[in-house]
């Protein structure tokens, strides 16, 4: 496979995925197809990030296998040593062919460890990841194992490249002659210089390494998101045949969730969402979402997971007939691609609760203070929106006045301080037919709705790890915490939560959607009363660099990383991009959080939505690091501006973190 992708050095590095008409990425679709002709068993594993590009990825390539008839596995990873544990598997497993990892995997040496756990020698690893920078690693011409999609438009914009010559240049020879410097041409035709005055060898050499090895440091500390992972694969499956309405969702969703995040801005979400899903969407004669069966990876048990058998792979026809699951799509059931008001859940919620929870209206209306509630009524009663229209859930409020919120909004929001184009974005919104008609929620569904409760899914604590108490967490013999048995249950609600997630992202389950928007709304008002908190207790400190806060005590949901970084984006918008009296110049945020359980500090860093092409906290860790290799830390998270540090180092790796961005 690998040698009809070489076209210069960099043999195993598919430069862009979008030359050729995709053709690279229909190679790996068909190496995967061919190699499940040589077996009946499990032939792919897929590795996916727990976070919402993970997901959607996922469902998207599981799908496009299924089609093709291949049998496959999928593990959701939180870093690189789950990664290393699925890997490990693949020792026995010598049915496996190819391992597709999907928006993990770029940062670590995969060619390596496949070799450190025995894998046989005909496994490959197809990498699609985000995460930047990519490991050199992986796209050294000495690998002959790992195959890396590479789709990053803003390295592409800065005519950038990864340095792989560098990386792979040998050490020049202790004997290299003089004739290279005799065929010097000098125009002015003198001649070389004496040998007593010339720099010697071993110093000009030693430059070009220092040289080298500074264009290598520099790469390293370039830390952004290239394409999401689930455009990508997306991009394949419009190759493979025409884009269906499922698909199209699953993108949208995707890159929302970046945009939602941070990780993207509103220009680049624009020209995706215009450019790729829209003119997919208008070119493609598959307006109905598909009526076919859908196999869950719920049919994987928790045996098949956790490296047990696999004698259950995703093929439809092996799966036990009890883990069936058949979503009838509604015929009815379509998306479309509109504006619509920039409001949290505001179709499944009360419209005031939304706009408390929203952050452009938190923000710009400074709903924090008794004037800005006071503000905010009045645009209600100015509206013509009564108390008992907007405090009850809005698909319960009468079908006139749900009509015209649209217009209310665009009328009376100036008076406010509230502008057009930030209270609406365009997104692509699903009708939920049958679905819908259940009453349980309404008809229609936003990709932004669904983000937050993707987002929600993923950050949902492990029930054996609810409380921080120390007689509720498990113990070793001798009476202390069991961290063993803490990062089992800890995998264990990633794994359930991951699927969780995957089942829901389509809108085909009422219940599950229902639970979904309830988590949402909860997880929202975490977010918004925690910041609220830090704000009153002026916990925000500043460096020349970036801000920062500490949270000593906070509520479990923000021992999850997806977590921290909606906290962190939400303090970001709330009290600068959308504060016309902002507490400052908009920064780089750093918000530090207690980890009750396991007395440990998870730092997540972010970057204000305009400069997310230039994330600064992973150059800012790796500088730390470096600078104190005494530090007891986690660094293994696939976003490189997250890190947990132990909880008696916090100080001095603030002080540090302080003394390096100085």
């Amino acid at each position: 496979w690998g040698v009809g992708l070489r076209s210069d050095r960099q043999t195993m590095v598919i430069k862009n995925v979008r030359e050729d008409e995709g053709r690279a990425l229909l190679e790996m679709l068909d190496h995967l197809r061919q190699g499940a002709k040589a077996s009946t068993d499990v032939s792919v594993r897929i590795l996916a990030a727990a976070d919402h590009d993970g997901v959607c990825a996922a469902k998207i390539f599981s799908r496009m296998l299924n089609d093709q008839g291949v049998k496959f596995l999928i593990a959701p990873v939180r870093g690189h040593t789950d990664i290393i544990d699925e890997l490990q598997k693949l020792e026995e497993d010598t049915e496996v062919k190819s391992v597709v990892l999907l928006n993990c995997g770029a940062g670590l040496n995969l060619q390596q460890y496949l070799l450190d756990c025995q894998a046989s020698d005909d496994v490959r690893c197809f990498v699609i990841d985000a995460h930047r920078p990519l490991l050199l690693a992986n796209l050294s011409q000495r690998n002959e194992r790992v195959i890396v999609l590479d789709d990053d438009p803003i390295s592409e914009a800065r005519g950038e490249r990864p340095p792989v010559d560098e990386y792979d240049a040998e050490t020049e020879s202790e004997g290299e002659d003089d004739s290279e410097k005799e065929n010097e041409w000098r125009p002015d035709g003198a001649a070389a210089p004496a040998s007593g005055t010339k720099r010697s060898r071993e110093e000009r050499r030693e430059d070009r390494k220092l040289q080298k090895r500074q264009r290598i440091n520099d790469y390293y500390y370039a830390t952004y998101f290239a394409m999401p992972a689930a455009m990508s694969v997306f991009k394949m499956a419009r190759q493979a045949a025409p884009p269906s309405q499922d698909f199209l969702w699953l993108a949208s969703v995707c890159i929302m969730g970046y945009f939602d995040q941070g990780l993207m801005s509103e220009s680049q979400y624009n020209r995706l969402a215009w450019e790729e899903l829209k003119d997919a969407l208008d070119s493609s004669n598959d307006f109905l979402l598909s009526n076919t069966m859908r196999a869950s990876p719920t049919a994987l048990d928790s045996s098949a997971i956790f490296g047990g058998s696999d004698d259950e792979g995703a093929a439809p026809e092996r799966r036990p007939p009890r883990m069936m699951q058949t979503s009838a799509a509604p015929a009815r059931r379509r998306l479309r691609f509109e504006s619509d008001l920039r409001l949290t859940l505001y179709k499944h919620w009360t419209l005031e609760e939304s706009m408390m929870h929203s952050s452009y209206f938190y923000g710009t209306m400074e709903l924090y203070r008794d004037k800005g509630l006071r503000s905010l009524k009045n645009f209600f009663a100015t509206a013509g929106l009564p108390p008992s229209e907007y405090k009850q859930l809005f698909r319960h409020m009468e079908a006139p006045i749900r009509k015209k919120i649209r217009n209310a909004f665009t009328e009376h929001g100036k008076g406010y301080g509230l502008t057009e184009t930030r209270m609406f974005l365009q997104q692509f919104m699903q009708d939920l037919g049958a679905v819908g008609e259940s009453t349980i929620i309404h008809q229609e569904i936003s990709c932004a709705d669904v983000c937050h409760i993707i987002s929600a899914m993923l950050c949902a604590m492990a029930p054996g790890l609810s409380s921080a108490r120390p007689d509720k967490l498990p113990k070793t013999a001798e009476g202390q915490l069991d961290m063993v048995e803490v990062q089992r249950r800890e995998k264990e609600a990633m794994v359930n939560n991951f699927y969780q997630a995957y089942d829901a992202v389509l809108c085909e389950n009422a219940g599950a959607l229902r639970e979904g928007i309830s988590e949402a709304v909860e997880m929202s008002k975490s977010v918004q009363s925690m910041a609220r908190q830090i704000r009153d207790t002026k916990a925000m400190k500043a460096t020349k660099l970036f801000r920062w806060c500490k949270i000593d005590q906070p509520p479990l949901l923000f021992r999850s990383p997806l977590a921290v970084r909606r906290l962190s984006m939400w303090m970001l918008h709330t009290l600068f991009t959308f504060t016309a009296k902002g507490e400052g110049e908009a920064k780089p945020l750093l918000v530090i959080v207690k980890d009750l359980i396991k007395d440990t500090y998870l730092c997540v860093g972010t970057t204000p939505s305009r400069f997310s092409d230039q994330d600064e906290f992973g150059r800012l860790f790796r500088e730390v690091m470096r600078a104190d290799t005494t530090l007891k830390f986690r660094y293994d998270f696939l976003d490189k501006s997250c890190i947990e540090v132990a909880a008696d180092d916090c100080d001095r790796f603030l002080e540090l973190l302080y003394v390096v961005s100085e």
